[in-house]
């Protein structure tokens, strides 16, 4: 069978008591032109299943999670940018293409090939010679979750709507999509064709349509729901479900205590091995971990990195690992704002993180050092060269002297109090930092209040698990950095030489090639070196789950892909 390729690339921790101020013992208990036209997606959905006889499978599991989500609208209905969000869009939703699955580290896992991408509600795409044109043939007798088939004009529709909406997230598609209506075709019921405008932006765009930002809406359902002050029925679609073509539907909420996902019979790669999904509320981490250990329940998401380590000597609980880790700790100074406006002030910072200590402490190992925001096993891409920094006082003290700050700064770091590891984190770097020659001040703010500080820069410095939900150069290199004071970024870093190194990497046609990957690592060095976020680990995957469960996936936006799992009823 042919498979499609792409030419050009084929919670947790305990709030620390271990922190004396000074000279102590840290420790812890326990070528995209050579595109011509790709096949129809042939990798199988269930890539990593159950292998062999596993007998009976379970049709119903249960989840226990830290929290439901918000809204169910999506990137276009706003407030969706939790992790709870992301996961249920990611089980409702389908998009034109996917990145496929490839065999994880831990054993029947698997993870998302970034380098690759598949046909999703398309059965097939082609990439047009010129780089800039990308045409989907969309598979037929494809049903939404409410039972009307797809057609072009759903894929016309959903980006009119994405376009339209005051809270949706437009702006990520530009500069390569910026007018729906001009740059969207319809062939015909079941071909769609999209033009950008510069090859270079073609492999994100590709990753942009394959996550949370690319999803297609049942057209006729949603107008169904449109109300003259709601004609995209963006507002009711944040209380409702059954508007997708993704691999289930929301049947029934019971807020603060459980969410019900009943599978989709009309999904693209056919109906989930899983019927029934339960996400039951357990707030406190210590217990969803005991749960799972005691087969309670079938996974737990959200587990400390202590009680994961535990954890993996538990019989009949798996505890996934990734080489290619990709969620990160990200500590961002804001450049607008005294300190962090002076450079040397930074890199001081830079140095003044105990970022071996954080690893082992607070992680326990389940952590690794970060160099960049780019994936480094992004094809094309090296790390070399890059300069990194470790926790070194004296040579902090040194900048900071230089920069006229002889005598120390003090100054303000914000964290959210719903991520208590980074609490954790923030209190180690205090003490680790007073050294260095920083006085800092920890302010835990609401998840909302952060939210909202983090997108209007009103902070000091903020720190925050972050991720590129598009696992591009491209997009790892543009969006936290988007000039002219954009939302997206927090730092409010603006660099020219930056953005023309980019600029030159954009222009190769093939983003995945070593030419490209050349500028890619120019301009990371250019960020690394002006420090306006530091990038202090990458985090493991929080989840659990008991080894019955096969096919667990690791993906860009933290969540498992429910049907692709195959879950014995063996104990």
């Amino acid at each position: 069978m042919a498979t499609e390729k792409w030419f050009g690339g084929a919670r947790p921790g305990g709030r620390g008591r271990w922190f004396a101020r000074r000279h102590r013992t840290r420790s812890m208990a326990a070528a995209i032109a050579a595109v011509t036209f790709a096949l129809a997606a042939c990798t199988p959905n269930n890539v990593g299943a159950v292998q062999g006889d596993a007998g009976p499978l379970k049709q119903e599991i249960v989840v226990a999670v830290p929290a439901l989500t918000p809204t169910f609208g999506g990137q276009d209905g706003g407030n969706a940018l939790s992790l709870e969000a992301f996961e249920i869009n990611a089980n409702t939703q389908a998009g034109l293409v996917r990145n496929p699955y490839i065999p994880g580290k831990s054993p029947a896992a698997v993870m998302q090939d970034f380098n690759n991408y598949q046909g999703y509600l398309a059965e097939s795409y082609e990439v047009g010679p010129d780089g800039k044109t990308v045409t989907f043939r969309l598979r037929q007798n494809l049903l939404s979750q409410s039972g009307n088939p797809l057609t072009a004009d759903d894929v016309l529709w959903s980006f009119e709507r994405k376009f339209a909406s005051p809270t949706g997230s437009a702006s990520i598609y530009a500069p390569a999509l910026t007018d729906p209506k001009t740059q969207i075709r319809k062939i015909d019921e079941h071909t769609v064709a999209f033009t950008i405008n510069q090859p270079g932006y073609m492999f994100t765009f590709l990753g942009l349509l394959a996550n949370l930002n690319g999803h297609i809406y049942d057209m006729e359902f949603l107008k169904q729901h449109a109300a003259p002050d709601d004609p995209y029925a963006i507002a009711w679609s944040r209380t409702n479900s059954g508007w997708g073509f993704g691999p289930y539907s929301i049947t029934s909420v019971t807020p603060g205590q459980e969410m019900v996902l009943t599978a989709n019979p009309h999904y693209a790669f056919g109906e989930p091995s899983v019927k029934k999904v339960t996400l039951r509320v357990v707030p406190d981490a210590g217990t969803r971990a005991s749960l799972v250990m005691r087969g309670d329940v079938d996974l737990a998401e959200g587990i400390k990195p202590v009680d994961q380590v535990q954890l993996s000597n538990a019989p009949g609980v798996v505890v996934p690992q990734q080489d290619d880790a990709i969620e990160f700790i990200d500590l961002t100074l804001v450049t607008n704002k005294v300190p962090f406006n002076n450079e040397k002030v930074r890199q001081a910072m830079a140095l003044a993180i105990p970022y071996d200590q954080i690893i082992q402490q607070i992680y326990a190992g389940r952590a690794t050092r970060m160099v960049g925001s780019i994936n480094p096993k992004t094809k094309g891409y090296t790390t070399n060269g890059l300069p990194t920094f470790n926790y070194d006082p004296a040579k902090a003290k040194q900048l900071l002297a230089e920069a006229g700050f002889p005598n120390g700064i003090s100054f303000d770091l914000t964290v959210s109090n719903a991520v208590p590891d980074l609490v954790d984190v923030a209190v180690m770097m205090r003490s680790f930092a007073a050294d260095a020659g920083f006085d800092i001040n920890i302010s835990q703010q609401s998840a909302a209040a952060f939210a909202q500080g983090r997108s209007q820069a009103s902070y000091q410095a903020l720190m925050y698990r972050n991720r590129s939900q598009t696992q591009s150069p491209t997009y790892a290199l543009t969006i936290f950095w988007k000039p002219n004071n954009d939302s997206s970024n927090p730092s409010r870093w603006e660099n020219q030489q930056f953005y023309s190194t980019v600029d030159a990497g954009i222009a190769v046609p093939d983003s995945l090639s070593e030419e490209a990957g050349r500028f890619w690592n120019q301009a990371m060095a250019i960020e690394l070196n002006s420090a306006p976020e530091i990038f202090v680990a990458n985090l493991q995957p929080s989840q659990v789950y008991r080894n019955t469960v096969q096919g667990y996936t690791y993906r860009s936006e933290n969540a498992v892909d429910f049907a692709n799992l195959k879950v014995s009823a063996g104990s």
